[in-house]
């Protein structure tokens, strides 16, 4: 009895557990489900097949927010801009010109109307959905293209370039006759939401009257222009066929000319014969829609079955439903690795290495070689291409400007988000721009990349020294004879240690603008006030300075061999004083900087000068040995916008200063106008009006500040949040 009871209570706590774990999963879901029911658009409405989806929200307010600034009043107290307005009342003011004539035809109440509909029609949301049908027509127009350059390169290798367009003709044929079944118009719907759904279907009264009149009239379009009713709605509806196209007037005979394969025209004629093209418009609630395709299957589909909005790709939504949104994308998986058939495009061109191979003067023998180590090349590749999954993003209002967030399922390649980004510390604090990402650093892609170099040495041995002239070839192979032992010591410097140097796999560029002088070149005339010049430079995050320095070492040595050996060869008459120099060599508190000075005939300022820089954790390639020292020091980022805090994991972040840039370019801008000749005859009172005017522009653009972006794994997908700030003007 005892027993029994265990046995019972047992149950009872395991069925109590499992409801409550199962609440636990529930309760998120359903929150998830009523905050996205929330929103108030045509997400809802888009089944979750599709292959794309796009909409645009708050255009309206996002017109207005521009129009109401202080940045376009000052663009339109601008001299330049008044002087246009009052241009163009002056032709207002003349009843024969073109603005009077417009003016008079937007002020006639029917035009009006069309105008009034047409900005309500923009005014709220304007969406695309297109179901899989866009993937087929995609696939066909790849295919067509890749037939047309696979002709382009036989009539080239075969000798007939005169005959070009005749073959890309007859591949081009050739593909549409094998992927005939795919010769069809995608399914396209275009939506606008509307307030005025009255003005709307006045309109679509008008325009059925108007297309009854034409159409009825003309026998081939007679009864293919008539309302239907999709589900609950009335629709517009014009169906036409390939058999409208006047064949009798197509000249066949000169298409059958080109055909590779007797009755490929006469096929794809008949598939167009059977094609449909189908254009609907209608109003369905709020929406005003326009449905182009081969059916109207996307058209019925919608509002029916399970909703896009429903796909675990739109759960992040959730949490932003009450958010300003102002757009809203998805593209499925299949349209996605469509768009990025990197697999297909390496199978093209192992067709092209089949096609020109029966043209090559070689043997049965080598062919077949060439063929096995093509293919296999080829498949070594496609283990490379990362696998393509679905994409979902969408934008909203802040109060600081534009915040998106792209969600990226599939693979991602080497891309590594395990770790922050400790090289964020290492890029000078506040630049103009800046990117810093970590890639997994694999020993193996350095070997495949080794093993097909000497493939293609033994390939140049086999065919390309016989071939040589023999004088040439006895340098050659001379050259050779001192540089192949240099180039197995650089492998070997490679794999011992510049890999095992980067298993960081932290890289940044960035571009600062704290250089300043007031002639960068002799030949420039000097500025009355110092310059800023942009500083580009390269920072490598390095797991063994020691390693990186060994092997940047023995480049040199190696580089400088190689030059040795090309000295060697008769008759190159290189002067035994060229060589790479040795650097000269500085302390910092941080490290190392080996520079690089320029030849003072140059006349270059003497703060430019090439350099390397290496700490004990990274390494810096720039143009000014200040820039090099201030990114070899640790410094806290300060640049704002989502890259505060820093310290947790990314695989990407990247900011742009686009304000800073402004400021950086204003006083080269000045410094152009002063200094340009054009200007000399001109007045100073319009030389202030002119620079006026241009810094007003200047000021107009830099209301846009700053976008920032950071890249992150969440739950198998690759987040993109990005943040553009901007600010209105004084």
């Amino acid at each position: 009895m005892i027993a029994r009871r265990r046995l019972f209570g047992l149950v009872r706590f395991s069925v109590l557990s499992i409801a409550l774990a199962a609440a636990g999963w529930l309760v998120p879901h359903t929150v998830e489900a009523a905050e996205l029911d929330k929103l108030d658009t045509s997400l809802k409405l888009v089944p979750e097949d599709a292959a794309f989806y796009s909409s645009m929200l708050r255009n309206r307010e996002q017109f207005e927010a521009i129009v109401n600034s202080n940045a376009w009043a000052k663009i339109k107290e601008m001299p330049a801009v008044q002087m246009g307005m009052m241009f163009y009342n002056m032709q207002l003011s003349n009843p024969d010109s073109v603005p009077s004539k417009l003016a008079e035809a937007m002020e006639n109440p029917e035009s009006r109307k069309v105008i009034d509909m047409l900005v309500d029609m923009a005014s709220e949301e304007i969406f695309f959905y297109g179901d899989m049908s866009s993937a087929n027509f995609l696939q066909l127009f790849q295919d067509v293209q890749a037939a047309q350059n696979y002709g382009t390169l036989m009539a080239l290798t075969t000798g007939q370039a005169e005959d070009m367009n005749r073959i890309r003709a007859g591949e081009t044929i050739s593909a549409l006759a094998e992927n005939v079944d795919l010769i069809a118009v995608p399914n396209l719907i275009v939506g606008f939401r509307i307030k005025n759904a009255e003005l709307a279907k006045e309109q679509l009264i008008k325009l059925e009257t108007i297309a009854n009149i034409v159409l009825e009239s003309n026998e081939e379009t007679k009864g293919r222009f008539k309302k239907t009713k999709v589900g609950d709605y009335d629709f517009l509806v014009l169906e036409l066929d390939g058999h409208l196209i006047p064949w009798d007037e197509v000249p066949m005979d000169t298409f059958e000319g080109f055909e590779a394969e007797e009755g490929d025209v006469l096929k794809i004629v008949e598939r167009i014969k059977e094609s449909k093209l189908v254009v609907a418009i209608g109003i369905r609630d709020d929406y005003l829609l326009v449905s182009i395709g081969s059916s109207l299957e996307c058209l019925e589909k919608l509002g029916k079955g399970p909703r896009l909005i429903d796909r675990e790709e739109f759960k992040p939504l959730a949490k932003f439903a009450d958010r300003r949104l102002t757009s809203v994308g998805y593209l499925s998986k299949a349209m996605n690795r469509q768009l990025n058939n990197q697999k297909r495009q390496i199978d093209d061109v192992l067709a092209v290495v089949d096609m020109l191979l029966p043209e090559a003067e070689l043997s049965d023998e080598q062919r077949e070689l060439i063929r096995k180590d093509a293919k296999e090349m080829a498949e070594d590749l496609k283990a490379f291409v990362p696998e393509a999954g679905a994409i979902a993003g969408f934008s909203f209002l802040t109060d600081r400007g534009v915040e998106s967030y792209r969600y990226a399922w599939g693979d991602h390649g080497g891309l590594d988000g395990t770790k922050p980004l400790g090289l964020l510390q290492h890029v000078g604090g506040n630049p103009i721009l800046g990117i810093v990402v970590r890639q997994r650093v694999s020993p193996e892609n350095y070997d495949l990349l080794s093993k097909w170099a000497k493939t293609a040495y033994g390939y140049f041995e086999e065919f390309g020294l016989p071939t040589m002239p023999d004088e040439d070839r006895r340098k050659l192979e001379e050259f050779l004879k001192g540089a192949l032992p240099l180039m197995e010591r650089m492998d070997k410097i490679n794999r011992e240690l510049l890999i095992p140097s980067l298993a960081d796999g932290q890289l940044a560029l960035t571009v600062d603008g704290k250089l300043q002088s007031k002639r960068f070149v002799d030949d420039m005339p000097a500025a009355e006030e110092s310059l800023p010049m942009l500083e580009p430079a390269i920072v490598i995050g390095l797991s063994d300075a020691e390693m990186f320095r060994s092997a940047m070492h023995d480049y040199w040595d190696v580089v400088n061999g190689l030059i040795d050996a090309i000295r060697q060869v008769e008759g190159t008459n290189v002067p035994e004083d060229i060589r790479l120099p040795e650097p000269q060599v500085t302390d910092s508190s941080e490290g190392k900087v080996y520079s690089f000075p320029l030849p003072e005939e140059w006349g270059v300022d003497k703060q430019i000068v090439p350099n390397v820089g290496i700490s004990k954790n990274v390494a810096v390639i720039s143009i000014s040995p200040g820039h090099t020292a201030r990114l070899l020091k640790a410094t806290p980022l300060s640049v704002g916008g989502l890259l505060v805090e820093t310290d947790r994991p990314l695989a990407v972040a990247g900011w742009f200063d686009w304000a800073a840039l402004v400021d950086l370019a204003t006083p080269w801008i000045d410094y152009a106008f002063e200094q340009s000749p054009g200007l000399e005859n001109v007045g100073e009172d319009q030389r202030q009006l002119i620079l006026g005017q241009v810094h007003t522009t200047l000021d107009v653009l830099k209301v846009l500040r700053t976008i920032s972006g950071q890249c992150y794994f969440e739950d198998g997908a690759l987040v993109s949040h990005t943040l553009v700030e901007l600010r209105d003007v004084e």
